[in-house]
């Protein structure tokens, strides 16, 4: 049993800083735990009182019980204290939601709260935090308000949030779009359960089958990675950072109280591990509705557009370009029958463009006979509902028909307008289908699809590896007192990390060269080689074009003949590149 078994399903529950105080965070606490829990809560207040018939204790020490979680938001300065006196109710687990920590200079603070916590064995969640929400349990031991935004009904979907502000947003947003939701953890400053901990305990849930998280600063980058790597594997991973500019950086400091991890790369190791990095807001929640509805496959081929609405076509297709999603071409056959089934005075392509009075059955007859010819990876079909054409009651109809008779056809729709159209969209994604609100919605969706799980040797074991056989080609350099590498050598460095070059060899003399005969195609190139030259072409230390083996002796003899005054390690013989753009990095 984990440790976090406790907090997501306790036995009972303390609430440290309850109040009847209307608008007060601690009455909106103690009112979401009290609507949502089902087991024993126990309300204190140091001025006493009662809340809902609920009496407060004005102690700890009062309440007749042992303490399985406790929920704590009272000022900071009495954290450590309550901590102390929630070590003598046995108290497994408690959550700190009071800001004033490390993210306000007050490093020493949180240290001792961590340190009384650690001599009593019990873990913190936070502090700076907003707290969790458990579907299933139920519990929302959060202080956001129900009356003011949407709380996701039971799911699928895990988030973790560094940001609690921004975790009730995505709360918010999942609402409003029916995606449903298993777990939500902000972490806050993670001075004891941090990123890492949390996802590994996730990973084992089998009710967490999406998992999103929004970080601003990193402080355990390999373990993190391993076990995401781990995780994408079997659940689909959404990560959106914030802190990726310079300024955002400082600003996530004064926000969780440390630097924000460094940019690209950081993103680059987490994109090799498998999961979908999200580049906005938008394209964080639109990845996880896309995972929620459809499952992982490479949809980033042969999709097919149905429209009612060029423009709105022509804006997927350039959305769709410049994430190097493609569309599906047509053949002959296909054009053939498209060309019997679609009106005479509208273009066949893709985007198959219905024109702005297409109503349902237009859509009907033609993705019906569309996938009686063609079978696309992905069929996106966009609907502008606002025309007087679209019969809107109908068409929900028809997706959820065929939905239900070809489940196997994957797709995703694209409405895009105001309250009707909003609530069209909501209409659609109750029959559990993907919608975007716009292109580029739509292809953060396909892009996130497509990732697949990464297998084999962990990434950072790859670059460990790589790196170990570069800084030997290095050592071996500086050993023999050169600064400068050969190019032999500077391509061997660039092949280790994946980086194509022309076929080569190199030779000591004229026996090394007999060697690499029946090894190269011609022509080929020859180049000198010497810690004495450093721009051949200047001394006459390349020779192009090379056609056979004869003329390639030749070119040899001429070159050590010219070269004879400088130190020869031997010749580069390459495959020649006719037609290239050379570049200098």
């Amino acid at each position: 049993m984990s440790i976090l078994d406790h907090m997501f399903n306790p036995v009972n529950i303390a609430i440290i800083g309850a109040s009847n105080r209307e608008g007060s965070l601690g009455r909106g606490l103690a009112e979401n735990v009290l609507e949502s829990f089902r087991g024993r809560v126990y309300l204190v207040n140091k001025r006493g009182g009662e809340l809902h018939g609920l009496k407060m204790y004005r102690e700890i020490s009062e309440i007749p019980d042992q303490i399985d979680l406790a929920l704590i938001i009272v000022p900071a300065e009495s954290v450590p204290e309550t901590i102390e006196q929630l070590g003598e109710k046995k108290t497994k687990i408690a959550v700190v939601y009071s800001g004033g920590f490390r993210e306000a200079g007050r490093k020493d603070l949180e240290e001792r709260l961590i340190d009384t916590a650690k001599r009593y064995g019990i873990r913190i969640l936070g502090p700076n935090c907003v707290g969790f929400i458990d579907s299933w349990t139920p519990i929302n031991a959060t202080f956001i308000s129900r009356e003011r935004q949407g709380i996701p009904e039971k799911g699928f979907i895990s988030i973790i949030s560094q940001s609690g502000a921004l975790g009730s947003l995505f709360l918010d947003l999942l609402s409003y779009r029916g995606i449903g939701l298993r777990r939500f953890v902000s972490i806050g400053n993670a001075s004891d359960i941090d990123l890492s901990e949390m996802l590994e305990y996730l990973s084992h849930d089998p009710y967490t089958r999406v998992l999103g998280i929004y970080v601003e600063s990193i402080g355990e980058g390999r373990r993190l990675v391993d076990i995401i790597r781990m995780i994408s594997k079997y659940k689909s991973v959404v990560i959106l950072r914030g802190g990726r500019s310079v300024r955002g950086s400082r600003a996530a400091q004064s926000h969780v109280g440390a630097l924000a991890s460094p940019g690209k790369l950081f993103d680059d190791v987490l994109r090799f591990s498998g999961v979908y990095i999200a580049d906005s807001l938008r394209s964080f929640i639109a990845s996880l509705e896309a995972y929620e509805r459809l499952d992982r496959s490479d949809y980033k081929k042969d999709v097919v557009i149905v429209t009612n609405t060029g423009g709105l076509g022509v804006l997927t297709v350039d959305s769709l370009e410049d994430k190097m999603i493609s569309l599906k071409e047509f053949d002959e056959i296909e054009m053939k029958i498209l060309r019997e089934i679609i009106p005479s005075y509208m273009a066949v392509g893709n985007p198959i463009d219905l024109s702005g009075d297409a109503p349902t059955k237009r859509f009907k007859d033609v993705i019906e006979n569309l996938l009686k010819i063609t079978r696309p990876r992905l069929l996106v079909i966009i609907n502008q509902p606002q025309t007087y054409a679209m019969d809107t009651e109908n068409f929900i109809s028809f997706i959820n028909e065929l939905r239900n008779k070809d489940p196997n056809t994957n797709m995703i729709l694209l409405i895009s307008g105001g309250e009707f159209a909003i609530e069209f969209a909501r209409k659609i994604r109750g029959l559990g289908i993907a919608v975007a609100e716009d292109p580029e919605e739509l292809s953060s969706m396909i892009q996130a699809l497509s990732i697949t799980p990464i297998h084999g040797e962990p990434m950072i074991s790859r670059l460990e590896n790589r790196r170990e056989k570069g800084i030997k080609i290095i050592e071996k350099a500086l050993k023999e007192g050169r600064h400068i590498l050969y190019e032999h050598e500077t391509k061997e460095l660039l092949n280790i990390y994946d980086i194509d070059t022309p076929k080569r060899f190199f030779a000591k003399d004229l026996e090394d060269i007999e060697k690499s005969k029946d090894l190269l195609r011609y022509p080929v190139v020859i180049k000198i080689v010497s810690p004495e030259i450093i721009h051949k072409s200047d001394v006459g230390g390349i020779s192009l074009n090379i056609r056979n083996y004869e003329e390639l002796l030749e070119s040899y003899r001429r070159m050590l003949d010219k070269l004879g005054k400088y130190r020869i390690e031997g010749v580069l013989i390459e495959e020649m590149i006719e037609e290239s753009l050379d570049v200098f990095v």
